[in-house]
C-alpha cells in the first residue's frame, strides 16, 4: 500500500534532527516524545511503516531521492532507534533481491480518549494500530479538570505498564458528546486554551477532535488498499456524521466544516427536521427522529424489535431510513468517487436484512453501473477509543511530514 501522505523531495534537504526528541521529558512520566525528524526523513519513515517494510531504492524512487540521500536518511533513521535492516527479499518491483527496512512497531505508544456523559474510555496502541492497553472510567461530571486529572492518571499507569507514549488525543462529537447535554461538545471539555496547558503538562502533543474524524484517520489507514486512496465513511446515530478523504487525506474543509450533509433532501415528501428542512438525511435516518417517529419507542433497538414481530409502522420507517442513507451516500459518490464507503455507528443495526432499501436509494440518484467497494463496520466504545489514539498516531507522524 501507498504510503497516506506526499513528501517534498529534495527541495528540503537541510538541518536533519533525528538524535534530539522534540517534546521534552514528561513529568507524568511519558518519556521523551517522537525524535524531530527532517520532513523528507518523516516521509521515508512513514512509508517503510505503512509498507511494512521497503528497499532503500523502493524508497528513494517514491521520495525522488538520490542513492546517497536514502542511505543518509536510513542511517538516521537507524541512529534514532526507528528502523532496523530486515534482511533480503525479493522484490516485485525490481525483480531483483533486496536488503529490506523495517519499521520499529514497539518503541513508542499513542493514547485515546474516547470522551462520553459518564465515562472516558481510553486505548493504548503501537505503531501497528494494535491495541496493547485500555482503561475505562466512570466520571459524575464532564469538566476539563476531571478530563485532564485522568489523561495525567492514565499517562502514569501506561508508563508504569512499559507504554512510551509519544501522543495524546481526546475525542467526541463537538456538536454534543454522547448522552450530554445540549449543547455539551468537545470544545467544552477539551477547549484550546486547556490543551495547551496539557501538553505543558504532559510533555507530550495533545489534540481534540470530532470522533469522525478520529474514525475517518483510523479508516483510512492501513485499511485502504493498494491503489485506493479515497474513501467516504457515514456514521449513523443521534446525528449523522460523515468522514471524507482524497488524495489519503482527511478532508476538513476551510473552517473545519466540510462533510455537513446531514441535512441534504433525501426524500420529497418526508417529514421536517428542528431546522425546518422536509425530507432530510436527518429527519429521514437519524436514530433520534426514527424512534421520535414510532409510538412509544425509546430507542432504535426497540424499533428494530417491533419490526421484527411484523409491526408495520416500525418496518416502513425503518425502510424509509435505509432508502434515506443510500440517497445520500448516491449523492457523496457523485460529488467525490471515493475508492470505497464505510458505514459505521448505527448503520448496521439500521441496514440488517434492509439492504435493498439502501440499495434502491443509492440507485435513485447514482447512476454507474459498478459502485464501489461499501462496507458495513461494527463499533464498540473500546473501538472510538483506538480510532481516537489512531488519530494521535496519525497527526504525530503526519506533523512533519510535508
Amino acid at each position: 500500500m501507498s504510503a497516506p501522505w506526499r513528501a517534498d523531495t529534495e527541495s528540503v534537504l537541510d538541518g536533519f534532527m533525528t538524535s534530539a526528541p522534540d517534546d521534552p521529558a514528561s513529568p507524568t512520566g511519558a518519556g521523551p516524545g517522537w525524535p524531530r525528524l527532517h520532513p523528507t526523513t518523516q516521509s521515508a519513515y512513514n512509508r517503510i511503516l505503512w509498507n511494512g517494510g521497503l528497499s532503500k531504492s523502493e524508497v528513494a524512487k517514491a521520495l525522488g531521492l538520490s542513492r546517497t540521500r536514502m542511505t543518509a536518511i536510513a542511517r538516521d533513521l537507524e541512529a534514532a532507534g526507528l528502523i532496523f535492516e530486515g534482511g533480503r527479499e525479493q522484490r516485485a518491483s525490481t525483480g531483483r533481491p533486496a536488503d529490506m527496512l523495517l519499521a520499529r512497531t514497539d518503541l513508542f505508544h499513542f493514547l485515546g480518549v474516547h470522551v462520553r456523559a459518564g465515562e472516558l474510555v481510553a486505548a493504548g496502541i503501537d505503531l501497528t494500530n494494535k491495541v496493547v492497553w485500555e482503561r475505562r472510567q466512570p466520571v459524575a461530571e464532564l469538566d476539563p479538570s476531571v478530563v485532564g486529572a485522568q489523561c495525567r492518571t492514565w499517562l502514569a499507569e501506561a508508563k508504569a505498564d512499559g507504554l512510551r507514549v509519544a501522543a495524546l488525543a481526546v475525542c467526541g462529537s463537538v456538536e454534543r458528546i454522547d448522552g450530554a447535554e445540549e449543547g455539551v461538545g468537545l470544545q467544552a471539555v477539551a477547549p484550546e486554551a486547556i490543551r495547551s496547558e496539557w501538553e505543558q503538562d504532559f510533555g507530550i502533543p495533545v489534540w481534540a477532535e470530532d470522533d469522525i474524524i478520529a474514525l475517518t484517520a483510523f479508516e483510512q489507514w492501513p485499511r485502504l488498499a493498494e491503489g485506493q486512496d479515497s474513501m467516504a465513511l457515514i456514521s449513523l446515530g443521534r446525528d449523522i456524521g460523515f468522514g471524507l478523504v482524497a488524495d489519503r487525506k482527511i478532508i476538513q474543509g476551510a473552517h473545519g466544516r466540510a462533510g455537513r450533509f446531514s441535512h441534504v433532501q433525501v426524500a420529497n415528501d418526508g417529514a421536517k427536521c428542528p431546522l425546518g428542512h422536509r425530507g432530510c438525511l436527518w429527519a429521514e435516518s437519524s436514530t433520534t427522529s426514527i424512534v421520535n417517529d414510532v409510538a412509544d419507542a425509546q430507542t432504535l433497538d426497540d424499533v428494530i424489535g417491533r419490526a421484527a414481530a411484523g409491526e408495520r409502522t416500525a418496518c416502513e420507517r425503518l425502510a424509509r431510513a435505509a432508502h434515506g442513507i443510500g440517497v445520500a451516500a448516491g449523492h457523496i459518490l457523485n460529488l467525490l468517487d471515493p475508492d470505497k464507503v464505510i458505514l459505521t455507528g448505527d448503520s448496521p443495526l439500521l441496514l440488517d436484512s434492509r439492504t435493498e432499501y439502501f440499495d434502491e436509494g443509492m440507485r435513485s440518484v447514482y447512476t454507474v453501473p459498478e459502485p464501489p467497494v461499501i462496507e458495513v463496520t461494527v463499533f464498540d466504545f473500546l473501538e472510538w477509543a483506538r480510532a481516537a489514539a489512531g488519530l494521535a498516531l496519525y497527526r504525530r507522524l503526519a506533523e512533519y511530514d510535508h
